[in-house]
């Protein structure tokens, strides 16, 4: 189990939070809005409403005990930058920050977060490539025109094993793994059969995704 730290619980902020905890971590949530951290309190550990661009209220807190922190804060790009700063200064080992711009991005790198993410823009990105291969619940971006796409099997695969449905030569397309009834099963056999319900994790070009699902 990881201690992490998540600083600015708007959406973006709160969800994450949420979901590292899920995934068994332990995780701190740092907000300076009392309705919020009163929310958030009944759904995290721990939850603390300070100012994190103060070093006395970080260290009060004892974030840098933690493993890792991620920088969560909204529009205001010169608390994000205050806080990383703050963050390494007083010793967190490994600092993820929010940014805005490419801009605000290179100066969060240059006053020491260890990494630097787009939210709203890869969300864009997913979304965009969702929207182009409508039949994945899920998609990851390889290249422009290239992704890992997550959708359930379609029926003409049903009862049909991995060889005859000549997913390369037909689609090609990869199968990586089938997901069924919560078991995943990585680099199945060719003879594997495709069953009802399976959820297929496929990697290949967008437009042949799109012509499978």
């Amino acid at each position: 189990m990881s201690e992490y730290a998540v600083i600015g619980l708007g959406r973006f902020g709160s969800s994450l939070a949420e979901e590292l905890q899920a995934l068994g971590n332990d995780v701190v949530g740092v907000d300076t809005d009392r309705g919020v951290i009163q929310e958030m309190s009944s759904v995290l550990r721990q939850v603390f409403q300070a100012d994190a661009t103060s070093e006395a209220a970080l260290r009060e807190i004892g974030i840098a005990d933690l493993d890792a922190a991620i920088v969560a804060v909204g529009s205001q790009l010169e608390h994000s930058i205050l806080i990383t700063v703050t963050l390494k200064k007083i010793g967190m080992p490994y600092v993820v920050s929010k940014a805005q711009t490419d801009l605000h991005g290179e100066i969060l790198r240059r006053v020491g977060a260890d990494q630097v993410v787009y939210p709203e823009r890869e969300t864009g990105l997913r979304l965009a490539h969702r929207v182009a291969v409508p039949g994945a619940i899920d998609y990851l971006s390889i290249s422009a025109q290239m992704g890992v796409g997550k959708m359930v099997v379609p029926d003409q695969l049903v009862g049909m094993s991995l060889v005859d449905s000549r997913l390369e030569e037909k689609y090609r397309l990869r199968l990586l793994a089938i997901i069924r009834e919560g078991r995943v099963l990585f680099s199945p056999s060719v003879r594997e059969m495709f069953a009802p319900g399976d959820v297929l994790l496929l990697a290949g070009p967008d437009e042949a995704l799109a012509r499978l699902g």
